[in-house]
């Protein structure tokens, strides 16, 4: 099982994860139409992996968003907790294949199947 990220970027990780792209790429001039269901959504979906610990906010010098590191998922797409911030706060790409998931099951996310499968392509992104 492969879950695809969202609001995932390199700055996020200490030298682990070059395959993610940049934050500084991801900056779009575009708003949809729909961001506050999608931003709803990522809220919505259950925890997958909780963390407690606080990270640094990449945007604002001295601030911190508590559990930052925390993934959640849909089965499908896997983000942190800390992107749910980014991409409600900055004008940021949002995958278009997320965007048409996210659309096509009613801004509701779906029942994760938690196997040991899932938390073993969730833990990937940990």
């Amino acid at each position: 099982m492969i879950l695809e990220p969202v609001g995932m970027y390199r700055e996020m990780y200490r030298d682990q994860h070059g395959d993610l792209p940049s934050i500084a790429d991801a900056v779009t001039r575009q708003t949809l139409p729909d961001h506050a269901e999608i931003i709803g959504y990522l809220n919505n979906a259950p925890a997958g992996f909780d963390v407690m610990e606080s990270v640094k906010h990449l945007f604002e010098e001295g601030r911190w968003i508590p559990g930052g590191s925390s993934l959640n998922s849909d089965g499908v797409w896997v983000w942190r907790q800390d992107s749910i911030e980014y991409l409600a706060e900055q004008l940021l790409e949002i995958p278009a294949g997320f965007v048409n998931y996210v659309r096509a099951n009613g801004y509701n996310p779906p029942a994760v199947d938690a196997s040991d499968t899932f938390y073993d392509a969730l833990l990937r992104y940990f």
